[in-house]
């Protein structure tokens, strides 16, 4: 609803993953990097961890959508699966035809298409989300299937994704063997607040936001994006839900710029958000969190106990879920409303064309009209002669003037 008040195309910060609104921030490039040199070089295990929000499912997508052309690609997005669910799921997301739905047959069918897959110059990946929540039986099925090689080339490849609890579960003695097959890791930070500033203008960009050629005209000031960097924690998914309440809040209040008390209202009236900054404000401080992208031990520092902050955080990762499921719900009522549009459009156009019809056949009468009463005008001078009133002498006089006065007349 704000979007021609601040002359913007779409809306800019969304919720749910969009590679086109990706900021490659320092970061992202670095975890960019570190995945493109896992997949070119074949590498068997690829881990990418985050907090919730940190950009992480979006940079897959745009990672996958540069190397579609040369890779199969299998997302599994419910982790809570048995080895048996694991292998069926992979067969469906690689579209393949298995007879028997034992774990060896599914099993088998895999290697298969691996294999064919290789021999035909092209890589298998297997992107799991989520996988702090994978069984650890589920987790050695992955190791099994990362042992299928040719020589001393993987014929697939398992990328793992997962919030910071998944660095915690490589550590178990348990996974010690999948551990030691994971040659490229990164995690992702938080943006510092000058890359915060940057990701905001970004986004308003690719919105289709136009600034001109005065810096006046920035739609959020300066501390208002100091207080979105506090408040976020840097984190792409808190500062986007931020930025677009305050975006709402700058409309409403009739205010072409977002202003430090815009994003303090916005935060009093977000109970969760309020909750959430408390408890890691309790924490190491933004700045150390930049640096070592480390877990903030909140039960030490606020006071609760681990049991209370494992469900804070689970209660916050239900409810960016349950939001990016909203998002998503909007943008395709958005498409719905925008095909009615179409519908309403067409069926005007109809109309117009139906009137357009209907004067055509009234032009064409017309034009025949026209040219019967042209063919009668050009018709041959004939002469004839009358005798002057005047010297009561003969005299010839043309037709043609007292035709074409008759028809004009109408008269016959």
């Amino acid at each position: 609803m704000y979007l021609e008040f601040f002359g913007l195309q779409r809306r800019p910060f969304i919720l749910t993953p969009d590679p086109d609104f990706l900021y490659m921030s320092r970061v992202h490039d670095l975890a960019l990097t570190h995945l493109e040199y896992g997949v070119i070089h074949n590498i068997g295990f690829l881990a990418l961890t985050g907090d919730v929000g940190a950009g992480k499912t979006t940079l897959l997508k745009y990672l996958f959508e540069k190397i579609r052309d040369s890779v199969d690609i299998a997302m599994i997005m419910n982790t809570n699966l048995t080895p048996q669910a694991l292998l069926e799921m992979l067969v469906k997301e690689y579209e393949l035809d298995c007879p028997g739905r034992e774990k060896t047959e599914l099993f088998d069918r895999l290697s298969e298409h691996f294999i064919m897959r290789y021999s035909q110059g092209r890589r298998c990946v297997i992107m799991v989300d989520e996988a702090q929540n994978l069984p650890d039986e589920t987790f050695e099925e992955l190791r099994m299937l990362s042992n299928l090689e040719v020589g001393s080339d993987f014929l697939l490849q398992i990328i793992l994704v997962g919030q910071p609890q998944l660095r915690n579960r490589l550590a178990e003695p348990s996974l010690e063997q999948l551990a030691q097959r994971i040659s490229v890791y990164y995690h992702l930070t938080g943006l510092p607040e000058e890359e915060v500033k940057n990701y905001i203008e970004h986004r308003l960009s690719v919105a289709g936001h136009s600034p001109g050629d005065s810096k006046t005209q920035s739609i959020f000031q300066d501390g208002a994006i100091s207080l979105v960097h506090q408040y976020s924690r840097g984190i792409p998914r808190l500062i986007n839900s931020i930025c677009d309440a305050a975006l709402t809040y700058a409309f409403a209040e009739d205010q072409h710029q977002v202003t430090p008390e815009t994003i303090e209202q916005v935060v009093k009236d977000n109970e969760l958000l309020r909750l959430r900054y408390g408890q890691e404000s309790a924490g190491t401080s933004d700045t150390e969190q930049v640096q070592t992208g480390q877990q903030t031990d909140l039960s030490m520092r606020a006071g609760t106990s681990m049991a209370d902050t494992a469900g804070i955080e689970s209660m916050f990762a239900s409810l960016s879920g349950k939001l990016e499921l909203m998002e998503t719900r909007l943008l395709r009522l958005e498409e719905i409303r925008q095909d009615r549009a179409v519908q309403v459009l067409q069926q005007m156009l109809e109309q117009e064309r139906e009137k357009n019809r209907v004067l055509e056949k009234k032009l064409t009468a017309l034009a025949l009209k026209y040219r019967l009463r042209e063919k009668e005008l050009n018709r041959p001078v004939a002469l004839q002669k009358d005798q002057d009133p005047e010297n009561g002498k003969n005299r010839t006089v043309k037709t043609e003037y007292r035709r074409f006065w008759n028809v004009f007349t109408g008269k016959k």
